[in-house]
């Protein structure tokens, strides 16, 4: 089975994301935890002490409900899972072009320079079948 070329480009995208993925899921949270609110344009009404007792519930509820934040969540958890699966050639591979910020090797250098333990071809089969897991897991598999 072969995987488009556009949903191949989005998980890279996403493996890149990944180191931040537990800051962008804390500032989620913090959003929706503190949202902002309006400005009172009434002037001079006055304010009422009343709060409403159920706003802790409406909070825990908006965010077991977010779609950008359970998203995120389990864009973590299917790529966590990969990696737990992972042998270390695969691991070495994934560190080295996706998560590290400035990579220092290319897939064929990590060959070239022993830093995997595998063949050329062996690399590149490792790295497309993990991309190709990771789009089955995150649902974006299409042919």
């Amino acid at each position: 089975m072969t995987i488009k070329r556009s949903t191949i480009r989005k998980v890279e995208d996403i493996l890149r994301d990944y180191p931040k993925l537990d800051k962008y899921i804390e500032q989620r949270e913090a959003e929706l935890r503190y949202p902002t609110s309006q400005q009172d344009d009434n002037v001079g009404g006055g304010k009422s002490n009343y709060r409403d007792p159920d706003t802790l519930t409406r909070i825990l509820i908006t965010i077991d409900e977010d779609k950008r934040l359970n998203s995120l969540k389990h864009q973590r958890d299917v790529i966590d899972d990969l990696l737990d699966e992972s042998g270390p050639d695969t691991l070495t591979i994934i560190k080295e072009l996706y998560f590290k910020k400035y990579p220092q090797f290319t897939l064929r250098g990590l060959v070239e320079q022993n830093l995997i333990n595998v063949s050329r071809s062996t690399a590149y089969d490792l790295r497309n079948r993990f991309v190709s897991d990771c789009a089955k897991g995150l649902g974006l598999f299409d042919i």
